[in-house]
């Protein structure tokens, strides 16, 4: 695609989702006490992510945001490890993943045995159901805060995030105009995929989200770490 720059009036989103995590192969919630980083897959994942970039056909970033939690912290390392750029992490604690509070640690099983889930898309989605974690409201309000904090600080420019499929699809509701109680749209990005955002100001306008892509796996195709291989 072409490597062209944003307008003054555009900052560009590349979001990253990280590679296969530790705590995805032992089925457990990876919040900060638990994760542990990728798992050896999905540091094999997240190199395969970083050729693609070395090769220049992508967009050349500017500033680099990550999720303080390991899995994501990790995979923006070695993505940039393959960028000659001496660019710094910037650690952004709100672009954390959905935050399930005393439920870290937990396998999914315990969750499920230990929380009422049931209907969840359904219920009110201003109310945490688990103590200590966000509401779908919440979290929301939380990832889109950040991203319109992080565009007004880096206006014209590229900026790489590293992050977590609940923050993507946080990011795509916003730019989609999709209510905190809207469940009947499901998105599940894979793991190092690519999803490209722009936020254009406008003065006559106002601010305007656009999707330039979203959930781009080509860098794992046919790869033996290509989950959709094994699905």
């Amino acid at each position: 695609m072409p490597n062209t720059a944003p307008t003054p009036n555009t900052t560009r989103f590349i979001l990253i989702r990280h590679g296969e995590s530790n705590v995805m192969v032992d089925g457990v919630v990876g919040g900060p006490k638990t994760c542990s980083g990728l798992s050896p897959k999905g540091r094999r994942q997240a190199e395969l992510l970083g050729k693609r970039f070395e090769v220049g056909n992508e967009p050349s970033f500017d500033v680099v945001y990550s999720s303080p939690l390991p899995r994501a912290l990790e995979t923006t390392h070695i993505l940039l490890g393959t960028n000659p750029l001496d660019l710094e992490i910037n650690i952004h604690p709100d672009l954390e993943e959905f935050r399930l509070g005393e439920a870290d640690g937990l396998t999914w099983d315990q969750v499920r045995e230990s929380y009422d889930l049931d209907n969840f898309e359904q219920r009110d989605p201003f109310v945490p159901i688990i103590p200590g974690s966000d509401s779908r409201a919440g979290f929301r309000h939380r990832v889109g805060e950040a991203l319109s904090r992080i565009a007004s600080s880096n206006n014209g420019s590229t900026v790489l995030i590293g992050c977590h499929g609940g923050v993507i699809s946080a990011a795509m509701a916003i730019a989609f105009g999709l209510g905190p109680g809207q469940w009947h749209t499901e998105l599940a990005p894979h793991v190092t995929s690519i999803t490209e955002l722009e936020v254009r100001s406008d003065p006559s306008r106002g601010r305007r989200w656009i999707c330039m892509r979203y959930n781009d796996t080509a860098h794992l195709h046919g790869s033996e770490v290509d989950p959709r291989e094994h699905q």
